[in-house]
C-alpha cells in the first residue's frame, strides 16, 4: 500500500498552470512529496507511458540557473584570487587559485544544513546493534512476552526508516551542489577562453581545454556527492569502535589496531595513483589534441592519404593512456581488496583478542552478532573510503589542472588606450606574443591614422602585418610606448571564421537584423549570386567551420559580418586574397576602395595584391617586425626599395600569364568538353538547408548486443572468471558467517552439551574460510583489471578506425564536438566501467547472500519474500526507462556545450575584436541551462528511486526481525540463527540501495558504449588499397580522361557536376576558372575521389580511378589546398609523416619553397616543433610548407585549389 502511494501523483503535480509553462513542482510541494520527491511522480509516469522528450522536463527554478550562479561563484572567486595573490606575494610562490573554495563558501548553507542531518543520519545507523542485541537477549529468555519482540521488529523499522529519509536529504542536498558546481564550471571556463592573454592561450591547446570542459569538470563534480564523507567515514569508525569496545571491551583495540594500520596503507596508495593520474590525464591532453587537429583537418589528411600514420600516432597515444590506466587500476584494486577484508581482519583480530584475553569470555550469540553487525555496517564506510580516496585523488588532480588554467594570465584591461573617434595610434609602441621575458615581434611602430583614411599594410611573408592588426584588437603584448584605437572595430582575419550556424546569422553575429542595410551589404560583398544558388537562400545552414563554402565564399561571408557590425575602423587582413581576380575586384571597388560602402570609415588593409594600394592615402611597408618605409603609392614606387622590389615580383608573374600561350592545345581540344557545373549549395533543395541534423537520441531499453559488445571487448574468459570467482567469494562469506553462528550457538549450549570442538579449532577454520575470500576477491579484481583494461583499447582502436575511413560527407554533416564527445567523454566512461561493474556484481551478489541466509535462517521470512520483490520490480520496472532517456538526453545535450567550445577556441579573436564576449557567454549558459536541466532529473529521479527502494528494504529488516520473533517462539529457532538473519537483514536497505544504484548507472554507462558503437558502423569509403593495384610506375605521363563524369554530394541532392566529357594531356599545365562556388574545388575532389562519381569515370593515363584504391591513386597525385593546414608535432612529420625521405631532400623541398632561411634560423632545425594548427608560422609560411609537402611527393599531377591565395613567396617559388 505505501508503494502505491508513493507512486501517486503528489499534491499540485497536474496544476493546469504548472501543466502549461512545465515548472518544476519541487518548490511548492508538501514536506511529505519532498521527503518522498513524489513531485517527480508526473516526470516518471510520462517516461514509463511512452518515450520522454527534452520538452517533458521541469524547467530549472531560477536558483538552479547559470547566470545566477556564475555571478555568486565568480564574486567568491575574485576574493579568493586576490587572497592567494597576496599569499603568494609574501612566500614568493606562484600557486594557482583553488576553484574549490569559493565554491563551497559561495554555497555554504547547504552545506552547513546537510552536514547536520548526515550527522544526525550516522548516529540513528548505530542504533541498529542496540537494538539487535536487545533482540537477541529477548529471544534468548525462556519465555519472552511476544509483544516485546513485535515492539522491537517496529522500533527497528522506524529508526531504518528515519535514517533513510535523512540520509536522502543529505545526499540530495550534495548531488543540487553537483548540478550548481558543473554549471559554474562550465561557465567559468568559458569565460577564460574569452579572456586569456595571447601568452597563455598560446600555452594550451584545444584539445587541452576541451579536456578540461569534457573530463575534468566531470571528474571534480563526481567529487561533491562525497564531500561530506571526508568527515563521515571517520566519525563512523569511532562510533564502531565505540560500540566494539562496550561489546568486546579492551578486545576492541586490535580491531582499531587494524583500521590504523589501513590509514597510511590508504594515503601512500592515493599517492602512488595520483601520480599515474597525472601522467595518464596528460596523455588524455595530447590525444584529445590530436583527435581535434585531425578533424578539423580531415580533409586535408584524406587528400594526402595520411590516415594510417595519424591511426598509428593516436593508436600510440591510447596505449600509453591505457598502460597509465593499468597501473592506475591495479592499485586501486588492491585498495579495494585491503577495503574489502578490513570488516573480517577487524572481526578476526578482535575474536582472538576477546577469546584469549580471558577464559571468562565467550563468544555468545549477543556478543558475535552485535559485533558482526557493526562489522557489517563497517563495509560501507570501507568501502566509500577505498572510493573516496580513488574519487579525491582523481578531483585533487582535475582540480590542480583547473585552478592552473583559470589562474592563467588575462588580458588587461586598458592596454589598448581610447583614442579620438575613428583615430588608430601607435606611439613607440613594441610588442610580441610571448610577454615581457621575450624579445619583440614588432619594434618601435609609430603609425597614426586619421579618421576615414584607407592605409595599406603590405611586405613579404612573416613580416608582421597580420600581428599589426592583432596588435590592435588587444591579441598582443605591449612591451613598450602606447596603442590607442577610437571606436568600433569591424574586423575580417586572414582565415575566416565561421560558426555552424545559417549564412545570415553568420553575417549578422547576433546584430538585430535590418533588411536594408543587409541586402546593401549582401550586394556590396557579391553574396547574391551565391544566395540564388544556396536551396534555401542565405538561410541555408553551413555546417561545422563552414564546411559547405568554398574559400571564396567564406572570405567574403567574413567581410560581410565585418561590414554589417558599422564599426568606425576596419581592420581588414587580406580578405581579397581568397577570391577571383574580378571578384576581388568588385569588393574593393564596393566595399573597401573610396567608392565603396567604408569609404568613410577608417580602413587598414592587409594585402599581397599591390594593385589595390594605389589609391590608399598611406602605405606601410612591414618587414621583420618594423615599418621599412611608408608613404604614398607614387612616393614608394619612386624611392626603388621594398615596395619596388615587391611590385617588380607582382609585375614580372603578370607579365609571364600576360606571354603564355594564349592558343587552346590540341589535346584539349580532341573532344569537345560538354562540362557543366551545377554548385547549387551541398544541401540541395530545401529540405536540405539543414545540413547538421539533430544527433540522434536512442530510444528504449540498451540492446542486448551493445552488452554483448563490451563482453566480447573485454573477452569472455575474462568476464566470465570475474563473475564466477566473485560468486565463490560470496558463497565463501555466508560459510563464514554461519560458521559464527554454529560457533555461537555451540558457546549458548555449553553447560548442557559441551562442544567436540576447541575455540581454536574454531577460530582456525573461521580464520581459513576468511583467507579463502580474500584469495577469490583477488582472482575476481585480477580478471576485471585485465578485462576492463582490454576493453578500453579495444572499443577506441575501432572508433579511430572507423573515423578515418569515414567519408569526407560524414564530417559535413557532424559536429566536431559531436565526434569529441565520444572521444573524450564516452571513452572517459569506458575507462571507469570497472568500478560500476564491481559495485553492481557486488551489490547484486550481496543481496542474494542476505535473502539466501535470512531465508536459510527463519524459513518463515519466504512468504515476506515474493511481495518485497514484485514490489523492487514494479519500481524498477516503473523507474529505468525514464533513467536511461534521461540519461541519454544530458549525453546529447553535451555535445553542444563542447561544440561551442571549440569554435569559441578558434574565433576568440573575433569575438573580442567585435566585442561579442558578453553574448557568446548568453549562447553557453543557455546550452548548460539544457544540459543540468537533464542531470538535475536525473539526480532527482535516483533519490525517487532510493527512498522506495530503501523502504522496501526497511520492511525487509522489519520482517526479518518479526519472522525471527516467531521461529524463536514457535519453531525454537536458536539465538545464534536470529542473529545471523537480523544482522545481515540491517545491512540490505544500504546494499539495495547501492545495487539498483549500480544498476541504473550501469544502464546509463553503457549509453556510451552504445554512443561509440554506434560510430563503429560508420559506412567506410572505399578500400585504401586494392589488389592488383596500378602499375609501379603509374602514371607515367599524367594523362587525364573523364567520361560523362557526374556527381552528387550526398544522395538525394542534385548534381553539382553534369556530363564532364573531357581529356587532357599529361605535362600540360590546365587553368580551371569560373566564379567563387561554379565547381572549381568540386572537380578537385572529384579527381582525388574524395566524393565518389554518380555517373562515368576518370582515367589516368588509361588506368581507372575507380578501379584502385583510394590511397594508391592519392599518394600519386600532389596538393595544395586553398587553406594551409598543419598539424602539432615537428616540422618533419608535416612534410613526410610517413618518414620514406631523407634529410638531404627535405632540405632540397624547403629550398625549392623558400623555407630553408627559416628552418635553418630555427634551432631545431627539421625538429622544429609545429604548435595546433601551425599557429607559430604566419598563413604565408604555412601555404609556402604546403608547397614543400607537394614537392617532396613530386609525381606527375600536381593540383593547386587556389594556393598563391596567401602570399607573394609562393607565386615566386611556384614559378621556380
Amino acid at each position: 500500500m505505501a508503494e502505491v502511494a508513493l507512486l501517486s501523483t503528489s499534491k499540485g503535480a497536474d496544476d493546469p498552470a504548472q501543466k502549461q509553462k512545465n515548472v518544476c513542482p519541487e518548490e511548492g510541494s508538501s514536506i511529505f512529496s519532498r521527503a518522498f520527491f513524489c513531485w517527480m511522480n508526473k516526470i516518471l509516469r510520462i517516461g514509463a507511458n511512452r518515450t520522454l522528450e527534452f520538452d517533458d522536463l521541469f524547467l530549472l527554478a531560477d536558483r538552479c540557473k547559470a547566470e545566477n550562479l556564475t555571478k555568486t561563484w565568480t564574486k567568491e572567486w575574485t576574493k579568493q584570487r586576490q587572497t592567494q595573490e597576496k599569499r603568494n606575494a609574501a612566500k614568493k610562490q606562484d600557486k594557482p587559485t583553488s576553484v574549490v573554495w569559493p565554491f563551497i563558501r559561495s554555497q555554504k548553507r547547504i552545506i552547513f544544513f546537510s552536514t547536520f542531518v548526515r550527522v544526525l543520519s550516522d548516529c540513528i545507523h548505530y542504533l541498529n546493534p542496540l537494538l539487535l542485541k536487545q533482540l537477541i537477549e529477548f529471544v534468548s529468555m525462556p519465555n519472552p512476552p511476544f509483544s516485546f519482540g513485535i515492539a522491537i521488529a517496529c522500533i527497528m523499522f522506524v529508526s531504518a526508516e528515519t535514517r533513510s529519509l535523512l540520509q536522502n536529504f543529505q545526499v540530495n542536498c550534495m548531488f543540487k551542489l553537483n548540478v550548481y558546481y558543473q554549471s559554474t564550471l562550465q561557465n567559468a571556463l568559458l569565460n577564460k577562453v574569452l579572456n586569456l592573454s595571447p601568452s597563455a592561450r598560446a600555452s594550451r591547446t584545444a584539445g587541452e581545454i576541451l579536456n578540461h570542459a569534457a573530463v575534468d569538470v566531470e571528474i571534480l563534480i563526481q567529487a561533491i556527492p562525497y564531500l561530506q564523507n571526508l568527515w563521515s567515514v571517520p566519525f563512523q569508525f569511532t562510533l564502531a569502535m565505540i560500540m566494539l569496545w562496550f561489546t568486546l571491551g579492551p578486545a576492541a583495540l586490535a580491531g582499531v589496531t587494524i583500521m590504523l594500520i589501513f590509514i597510511p596503507l590508504n594515503y601512500f596508495s592515493s599517492r602512488y595513483i595520483k601520480r599515474y593520474q597525472i601522467a595518464q590525464m596528460k596523455v588524455k591532453d595530447e590525444r584529445t589534441k590530436l583527435s581535434n587537429e585531425l578533424l578539423n583537418g580531415m580533409k586535408v589528411v584524406k587528400l594526402y592519404a595520411w590516415e594510417e600514420p595519424f591511426e598509428e600516432r593516436i593508436n600510440h597515444l591510447r596505449k600509453e593512456e591505457i598502460r597509465l590506466l593499468k597501473k592506475v587500476c591495479i592499485a586501486s584494486r588492491l585498495i579495494d581488496i585491503f577495503n574489502a577484508t578490513g570488516p573480517f581482519l577487524v572481526a578476526m583480530a578482535s575474536f582472538t583478542c576477546f577469546i584469549f584475553l580471558s577464559e571468562d569470555n565467550v563468544l555468545t550469540p549477543s556478543i558475535a552478532f552485535v559485533s558482526l553487525t557493526v562489522f557489517n555496517q563497517l563495509r560501507q564506510p570501507m568501502r566509500i573510503f577505498a572510493q573516496l580516496i580513488n574519487t579525491f585523488v582523481q578531483a585533487a588532480v582535475s582540480n590542480k589542472r583547473l585552478s592552473e588554467f583559470l589562474s592563467e594570465e588575462e588580458l588587461q584591461p586598458g592596454v589598448i588606450g581610447v583614442a579620438d573617434p575613428k583615430v588608430v595610434k601607435l606611439e613607440e609602441a613594441s610588442l610580441n606574443w610571448q610577454g615581457a621575458k621575450f624579445d619583440p615581434t614588432l619594434r618601435d611602430l609609430n603609425i597614426t591614422v586619421k579618421p576615414g583614411q584607407f592605409i595599406a599594410i603590405v611586405g613579404t611573408v612573416g613580416s608582421g602585418k597580420s600581428s599589426l592588426l592583432s596588435a590592435l584588437i588587444g591579441e598582443m603584448h605591449v612591451l613598450s610606448g602606447k596603442v590607442s584605437v577610437g571606436g568600433r572595430l569591424g574586423y575580417a582575419p586572414q582565415q575566416s571564421w565561421i560558426t555552424n550556424k545559417t549564412i545570415r546569422d553568420n553575417v549578422l553575429f547576433n546584430e538585430n537584423y535590418n533588411e536594408e542595410f543587409y541586402q546593401r551589404v549582401v550586394r556590396a560583398c557579391q553574396l547574391n549570386n551565391d544566395f540564388q544558388q544556396f536551396p534555401n537562400g542565405d538561410l541555408t545552414e553551413v555546417g561545422e567551420n563552414g564546411i559547405t563554402l568554398s574559400g571564396g565564399q567564406k572570405a567574403r561571408v567574413g567581410l560581410a559580418r565585418a561590414v554589417y557590425e558599422d564599426g568606425d575602423i576596419y581592420l581588414l587582413d587580406d580578405p581579397l586574397s581568397a577570391v577571383d581576380a574580378h571578384v576581388g575586384q568588385k569588393l574593393y571597388n564596393e566595399v573597401i576602395g573610396p567608392s565603396g560602402i567604408l569609404s568613410k570609415k577608417t580602413r587598414l588593409l592587409v594585402t599581397h595584391q599591390l594593385q589595390y594600394t594605389r589609391e590608399a592615402e598611406v602605405i606601410l611597408v612591414m618587414n621583420e617586425g618594423v615599418i621599412a618605409e611608408q608613404g604614398t603609392y607614387s612616393e614608394l614606387k619612386k624611392k626603388q626599395g621594398l615596395f619596388s622590389k615587391l611590385l617588380e615580383e607582382m609585375n614580372s608573374q603578370r607579365r609571364q600569364s600576360e606571354n603564355a600561350e594564349e592558343e587552346e592545345p590540341a589535346s584539349v581540344r580532341k573532344r569537345k568538353s560538354t562540362m557543366t557545373v551545377d554548385e547549387k549549395s551541398r544541401d540541395g533543395d530545401g529540405q536540405g538547408a539543414k545540413l547538421v541534423q539533430k544527433e540522434q537520441v536512442m530510444m528504449g531499453r540498451v540492446k542486448k548486443s551493445v552488452y554483448v559488445m563490451y563482453f566480447k571487448a573485454m573477452r569472455l574468459i575474462n568476464a566470465i572468471g570475474f563473475f564466477g570467482f566473485f560468486l565463490a567469494h560470496y558463497a565463501a562469506t555466508m560459510l563464514r558467517s554461519m560458521w559464527l553462528s554454529d560457533w555461537s550457538n555451540d558457546n549458548t549450549l555449553r553447560v548442557e552439551q559441551p562442544s567436540n570442538l576447541t575455540v581454536e579449532t574454531r577460530l582456525a577454520v573461521y580464520g581459513a574460510i576468511g583467507g579463502f575470500e580474500v584469495i577469490l576477491l583477488l582472482l575476481t579484481f585480477i580478471f576485471l583489471t585485465l578485462g576492463t583494461i582490454r576493453a578500453s583499447y579495444g572499443l577506441h582502436a575501432p572508433l579511430i578506425g572507423a573515423l578515418l575511413r569515414a567519408p569526407i560527407g560524414f564530417f559535413d554533416v557532424t559536429p566536431i564536438g559531436r565526434i569529441i564527445n565520444r572521444l573524450a567523454r564516452d571513452l572517459d566512461v569506458i575507462d571507469k566501467m570497472a568500478d560500476s561493474l564491481r559495485q553492481l556484481t557486488q551489490s547484486m551478489l550481496h543481496v542474494l547472500m542476505i535473502l539466501v541466509l535470512v531465508s536459510f535462517s527463519t524459513p518463515i521470512f519466504l512468504l515476506a519474500a515474493p511481495p518485497l520483490i514484485i514490489g523492487y520490480y514494479l519500481v524498477m520496472k516503473y523507474f529505468i526507462p525514464t533513467a536511461r532517456q534521461v540519461k541519454r538526453m544530458e549525453s546529447v545535450n553535451r555535445s553542444p556545450i563542447l561544440s561551442l567550445f571549440g569554435e569559441v577556441i578558434q574565433g576568440v579573436s573575433s569575438i573580442r575584436a567585435f566585442g561579442k564576449t558578453n553574448v557568446v557567454r548568453q549562447q553557453m549558459m543557455h546550452r548548460v541551462d539544457r544540459f543540468i536541466r537533464c542531470r538535475y532529473m536525473t539526480i532527482s529521479g535516483n533519490r525517487w528511486l532510493a527512498t522506495r527502494l530503501e523502504l522496501l528494504g526497511n520492511t525487509t529488516v522489519f520482517f526479518a526481525s518479526l519472522c525471527g520473533t516467531l521461529s524463536a517462539k514457535y519453531f525454537d529457532l536458536s539465538p545464534g540463527m536470529v542473529g545471523l538473519s537480523v544482522s545481515y537483514a540491517l545491512t540490505i536497505t544500504e546494499v539495495l540501495n547501492m545495487a539498483v544504484r549500480m544498476l541504473s548507472e550501469i544502464e546509463t554507462n553503457i549509453v556510451s558504449v552504445e554512443r561509440v558503437k554506434e560510430y563503429h558502423n560508420i559506412p567506410p569509403e572505399a578500400d585504401w588499397v586494392t589488389e592488383p593495384g596500378p602499375r609501379r610506375d603509374w602514371p607515367e605521363d599524367g594523362a587525364i580522361s573523364l567520361h560523362q563524369y557526374e556527381m552528387r554530394y550526398r544522395d538525394g541532392l542534385p548534381l553539382v557536376l553534369k556530363g564532364i566529357d573531357l581529356e587532357i594531356d599529361g605535362g600540360l599545365k590546365i587553368g580551371v576558372i569560373g566564379r567563387t562556388g561554379s565547381g572549381k574545388s568540386s572537380l578537385t575532389l572529384a579527381l582525388l575521389r574524395m566524393i565518389e562519381a554518380t555517373n562515368g569515370y576518370i582515367e589516368i593515363d588509361g588506368t581507372r580511378t575507380d578501379q584502385i584504391g583510394l590511397h594508391q591513386l592519392r599518394e600519386k597525385i600532389a596538393i595544395i589546398p586553398q587553406e594551409p593546414v598543419l598539424f602539432s608535432g615537428t616540422l618533419r612529420f608535416n612534410l613526410d609523416p610517413f618518414n620514406r625521405h631523407s634529410d638531404e631532400q627535405i632540405w632540397k623541398a624547403l629550398d625549392s619553397c623558400q623555407l630553408k632561411a627559416f628552418v635553418s634560423s630555427q634551432s631545431d632545425k627539421l625538429d622544429f616543433h609545429v604548435s595546433e594548427g601551425g599557429k607559430n608560422m604566419s598563413v604565408g609560411e604555412r601555404q609556402l610548407l604546403c608547397l614543400g609537402r607537394a614537392i617532396l611527393r613530386g609525381g606527375k599531377l600536381l593540383i593547386l585549389d587556389e594556393a598563391t591565395a596567401s602570399g607573394s613567396s609562393l607565386h615566386i617559388s611556384l614559378r621556380k
